[in-house]
């Protein structure tokens, strides 16, 4: 009750203060003219009905900061420069405002673009000079996760791997429920179809059928919907929603509502909940007849801070979103040109000293913004007038301030300080009123943030309890002694965006060899094609792992070329998937002279690092293949090697890997480890930026450092530390209870030495 009180007040007061600052006749601050104006050009990326829809909270932050430097010696003044991003080139226009000719006016910071797949066009460019681009609303966790490192990069909102467990734990606060997801299939679903299954597998939810189904314009959902209704475990299924487009919500809604009258007419019955994201909050979507949803989820102002609060009051509607954080960013921009002028070149961020070794050396707008933000020890400065008159006093006078946003607590990483971690989501729905269909806010969720990262990831720990539980099962028929081994190590990517694939290749042939193993005893296949690849910064080589620290430089594997002395047994491109099948049941030919010659006292080791498919996992080839390697296919060539191998293990890492873990089920001997259950991406791990790419995978890289450290670690205590350092993804076991006990056999039994 003192809580709820507390919140009141602070509502209240920010509503009163809201009303003092948008009123003509307001005296209760003196004008003084200032000594002096500096202006910043803020070109404004949006699409046209966003902009109108964030003009009154635009307006307003306008008119706050100059009202709150009235008694200044110097105002900083924003001139907003407006671009519809629906109907501009981006591209050409990121160019043009990053290298601007002779008697163009100075572009000093962007704000935008609204849609995360227009960001990376302008952060290419934005680069250039480090000029600041700060970013309400792009969420996409790609985009986030390959700027994690880029000062000038301002992501004002959590990806959309919070807004996944949002709307995730949501759906969990109901009862017997299934959960299923229909994503976009571009930019802004990525994130979705990658994070989803994940945090249903978190929550425990049954995820029906296929589960998750992507969707284009005029995509027919019926089969997946169909399929949805014949798999449930549950009374009741929450559908979710993430599309890129008003539009797309309007038809998708629509397939659901009339796949929803024809069950309901069925023997079956099922209560469906429909669950839109952020991007439906859209007058297009709240005024269409006839759209069928429960509820949407956006990110919001947290209503601690009494924003939320002073919009509704005034506006008589739900703030849409971005709008808070459009607020925030011209607050930052104003406030760190502030800093710009009066500290210059003498800029600290987090108590260090600015410096690059890159043109512009010196410290830009983005790092004084940095330095602002980094700050939590200072006076405490608030969103409103009075407390943005406090924060431009204090910046005067060089000191430090502790900046609360309209948003809400403005804790950005510990890394470059560029990225939130903390934002807060409102579930919401339509209701009717006197001023007709609104969006009401009905729940506020929130994550604890934390400075542990410098991604969005920050949130996910998973130092828990390990789920599922394993028994110790040892199998019953005796073993021969182990005579030889033998290791098949597969990379089926062939371009320079899925380098991690083949890096992770190699360093696992490198693993191989540093414990034991020979070149005759394994068939490396490969396109290797990436060392002398014309955007290979390091012809020649290839890493998983690089680092300028000494203290991690000295680690196995880091700063190592994984491709040196490799012998490449097979290029991926000259193989068929039947010619996998021949060289794991030792057939050579003319063709195929490496094959491994495995017998009834030989371990088995095998790797595969690729791309994978929500149908059947690992795909023959790369992510636009779709050609998989199948199911069935490596269940009967393991099956046809009967008697040919003591023990076989497989390590898998590509998305949806599971497929392969299932698969392989009830066969003696064999123990499968995926990097993701049947229903998860797995996730990228080291992104190297000299490189501009990802050189390793998550699992593949404690698999490497936990053998390396301990080679005899059982092979529980390296499924632990697969499952407590891989984020993103489920790492799985499947078929101990056909291997043997997991709590006493060892990984030395495959890597010897």
């Amino acid at each position: 009750m003192v809580m709820k009180k507390k919140y009141g007040l602070i509502a209240l007061l920010a509503t009163v203060l809201f009303v003092g600052c948008k009123s003509d006749d307001d005296d209760t601050v003196t004008e003084v003219k200032p000594e002096e104006v500096v202006t910043l050009n803020v070109d404004v990326v949006l699409p046209n009905d966003i902009r109108k829809e964030w003009q009154p909270s635009i307006d307003w932050a306008l008119d706050n900061l100059h009202k709150a430097q009235q008694r200044q010696r110097c105002e900083v003044k924003l001139n907003l420069r407006y671009h519809d991003e629906d109907t501009e080139d981006v591209d050409k226009l990121a160019y043009r405002l990053t290298h601007p000719e002779a008697g163009d006016d100075t572009c000093h910071a962007i704000i935008g673009p609204y849609h995360s797949s227009h960001a990376t066009d302008i952060l290419r460019y934005a680069g250039r000079n480090r000029l600041p681009v700060m970013m309400p609303t792009c969420t996409s966790s790609e985009l986030q996760r390959s700027n994690a490192r880029n000062t000038y990069a301002w992501f004002l909102t959590e990806s959309d791997i919070t807004q996944c467990e949002m709307m995730v734990t949501g759906v969990a606060r109901m009862t017997d429920v299934d959960v299923a997801l229909i994503y976009s299939d571009d930019t802004y679903g990525q994130s979705f179809r990658d994070w989803f299954g994940y945090y249903a597998t978190e929550r425990q939810l049954h995820m029906p059928g296929e589960g998750i189904a992507s969707y284009r314009s005029g995509t027919n959902l019926t089969l997946f919907l169909d399929g949805l209704a014949a798999d449930l475990k549950n009374p009741r299924i929450a559908v979710c929603i993430a599309l890129s487009n008003a539009a797309d919500y309007i038809d998708v809604t629509e397939q659901v509502r009339q796949w929803n009258n024809k069950i309901a007419n069925g023997e079956k019955k099922i209560e469906v909940q429909v669950i839109l994201s952020d991007t439906a909050l859209d007058d297009d979507v709240i005024q269409q007849d006839g759209v069928w949803f429960n509820y949407g989820l956006t990110p919001t102002a947290s209503p601690q801070y009494g924003f939320p609060q002073s919009y509704e009051a005034l506006s008589g509607k739900t703030q849409v979103n971005g709008e808070a954080r459009v607020y925030d960013a011209l607050t930052l921009l104003a406030l760190g040109a502030a800093h710009q002028r009066v500290k210059g070149d003498d800029c600290t961020v987090a108590g260090h000293e600015v410096k690059y070794y890159e043109k512009p050396y010196g410290p830009t707008l983005t790092d004084h913004i940095r330095s602002v933000v980094a700050s939590t020890e200072g006076a405490t400065c608030s969103w409103y007038v009075e407390g943005l008159a406090r924060a431009f006093s204090e910046i005067g006078a060089g000191r430090n301030i502790n900046l609360t946003g309209a948003s809400g607590s403005l804790t950005f990483d510990d890394e470059t300080h560029t990225k939130v971690l903390g934002t807060d989501y409102m579930f919401w729905r339509v209701e009717n009123t006197e001023k007709g269909r609104v969006a009401k806010s009905i729940l506020h969720l929130s994550t604890e943030s934390s400075n542990t990262q410098a991604t969005t990831q920050s949130l996910w720990e998973l130092d828990k309890m390990w789920s599922p539980y394993y028994e110790d099962v040892p199998v019953t028929h005796n073993l021969p002694a182990v005579t030889d081994r033998w290791a098949v190590v597969v990379s089926p990517s062939t371009t320079w965006s899925n380098y991690r694939h083949q890096a992770d290749a190699f360093a696992m042939y490198q693993l191989l060899r540093h414990h034991g193993y020979d070149d005759d005893h394994i068939v490396l296949i490969v396109e290797d094609n990436l060392a002398n690849d014309s955007r290979n910064t390091f012809p020649g080589q290839i890493f998983v792992e690089r680092s300028s620290d000494p203290a991690e430089a000295s680690d196995q594997f880091v700063n190592d070329d994984v491709r040196k002395n490799a012998v490449v047994d097979y290029h991926f491109s000259d193989l068929q998937p039947a010619d996998l099948a021949d060289i794991m049941m030792g057939r050579s030919s003319s063709r195929l002279p490496q094959v491994i010659r495995p017998t009834a006292s030989s371990d088995v080791f095998f790797f595969w690092s690729g791309h994978g498919g929500s149908r059947e996992g690992p795909l023959w080839g790369n992510e636009d293949a779709y050609t998989y390697f199948g199911k069935d296919r490596i269940r009967n060539i393991v099956k046809e090697m009967g008697g040919s191998y003591r023990r076989m293990m497989f390590a898998i890492e590509t998305c949806f890997s599971g497929h392969w873990g299932d698969a392989l089920m009830g066969l003696p001997d064999v123990l499968v480890l995926t990097a993701a259950n049947a229903q998860e991406s797995s996730k990228a791990d080291v992104h190297d930026r000299d490189l501009g790419v990802y050189l390793s995978n998550a699992f593949a890289r404690t698999f490497r450092r936990q053998i390396d450290a301990k080679n005899d670690i059982t092979i529980y205590d390296l499924y632990r530390e697969l499952f407590r350092t891989t984020k993103g993804s489920h790492v799985s076991i499947y078929n101990q209870q056909q291997y043997g006990s997991v709590y006493s056999e060892k990984m030395s039994e495959f890597l010897p030495k």
